[in-house]
């Protein structure tokens, strides 16, 4: 960050935000440098994240934990999901016949 970001985090950075800065770049030295415990937590509405266990069976990972959640009406509008017409395609995917349990190429 300091490469990055160096102008940023110069001589004109006002005293205060350059302690937070000073405070954050400790804390996260002590977090890379595995000298403090801590917990990555991810809220991942739409399920596009994945985090290999650190054994060969996910179930012998007892560090990791999976946790499965409705989403809110509120992550549900941030995403615009709550204004999503399916109504046409629901009605098209009908018409066809196919159902989840028939194979349309028999």
């Amino acid at each position: 960050l300091e490469r990055v970001h160096g102008f940023t985090f110069g001589d004109s950075l006002d005293e205060s935000k350059k302690n937070k800065w000073l405070d954050f770049k400790a804390r996260l030295n002590k977090i890379l440098s595995m000298t403090e415990p801590w917990t990555l937590i991810l809220d991942d509405a739409l399920a596009n994240s994945f985090i290999a266990p650190a054994t060969d069976d996910i179930k012998d990972d007892h560090q990791l934990i999976f946790e499965e959640y409705e989403r809110s009406w509120e992550q549900n509008e941030e995403l615009g999901l709550n204004d999503i017409d399916t109504s046409s395609a629901d009605a098209a995917y009908n018409s066809t016949g196919v159902t989840s349990n028939e194979n349309p190429q028999e």
